[in-house]
């Protein structure tokens, strides 16, 4: 995030509005609102335009804007990333200098704009940055509830489809990959961060054998570390791996889906080690 100042704090400073105009002609700074200028010499981004509105306000990062800072999956900004609220001090964080709202508190407002995928994939990834807990929510919903906040209805929903004691996915790609299991008929969810020797399953289903390897954007030497894990895996197990990559889950995720239904045909005709079976929590 580009650095914001305000007319108020350049001048506090020792700058002139002389100055602070031949800066934004020169290209040290433009300015993203009145009285509200960002560094460098750019065209002010979205992002910038809804930090220079909090700023201005002396207000409080909430909702889309929230959930962009806290760099939360599928969030975006949609031109509602600034509200005029009352927020007590403890859910308030300071993000890059900006005041925010917490966690738990930004994705009960982003329950009321996000749709039920969107909001999971924003969950998991608030989840997995410690942000808070599934048991903070739980202990927030009574109280949204009698006060008919918008989008508890939604945060109810998919906290139901959340197995008890699951892990967070590992990424937005995993995400994706459990929303798309959950449309293959009779697929059960699947066990999450399962060990097997030295590696951890990111998605697994010990009752039939079947193991799931998702390739995303890879680094030098990642797929090689991964096809000897698969390796490991099966010889260890005996179990059925389906391999799928970003594109195949993100871009055609019906022919995906189907694939990923043929796999588990295919794992539930397969004998499964009995070694193994004591596995599934």
């Amino acid at each position: 995030m580009r650095r914001v100042f305000t007319t108020h704090e350049a001048l506090a400073d020792g700058l002139t509005l002389s100055a602070l105009k031949w800066g934004e002609a020169s290209g040290r700074w433009r300015r993203a609102r009145k009285g509200v200028y960002v560094e460098g010499p750019d065209d002010p981004t979205a992002l910038d335009h809804a930090v220079a509105e909090v700023v201005a306000r002396k207000g409080v990062a909430s909702g889309a804007l929230a959930g962009v800072l806290h760099g939360l999956d599928g969030v975006t900004l949609d031109g509602r990333a600034v509200r005029r609220r009352s927020v007590k001090p403890q859910p308030v964080v300071l993000l890059q200098g900006l005041p925010c709202t917490d966690g738990l508190q930004t994705m009960v407002d982003l329950a009321a704009d996000l749709d039920d995928l969107v909001w999971e994939q924003a969950l998991e990834s608030a989840l997995r940055k410690r942000l808070l807990t599934v048991a903070a929510l739980d202990d927030a919903l009574p109280a949204l509830g009698r006060a008919r906040v918008p989008g508890t209805a939604r945060v109810r929903r998919v906290l139901a489809l959340r197995p008890a004691g699951a892990a967070p996915t590992g990424s937005l790609l995993e995400t994706l990959m459990v929303q798309l299991a959950r449309t293959v008929p009779g697929l059960p969810p699947a066990v999450r961060q399962l060990r097997v020797g030295p590696y951890f399953l990111d998605q697994s289903w010990p009752d039939i054998g079947l193991f799931l390897e998702l390739d995303g954007q890879q680094h030098l030497g990642q797929p090689v570390y991964d096809a000897r894990r698969e390796t490991a895996i099966v010889a260890a197990t005996g179990w059925l791996c389906g391999r799928f990559t970003w594109k195949e889950v993100v871009r055609v995720p019906v022919s995906t889906a189907r694939r990923l239904g043929q796999i588990v045909e295919q794992a539930n005709r397969r004998p499964i080690p009995d070694d193994f079976r004591f596995m599934h929590p």
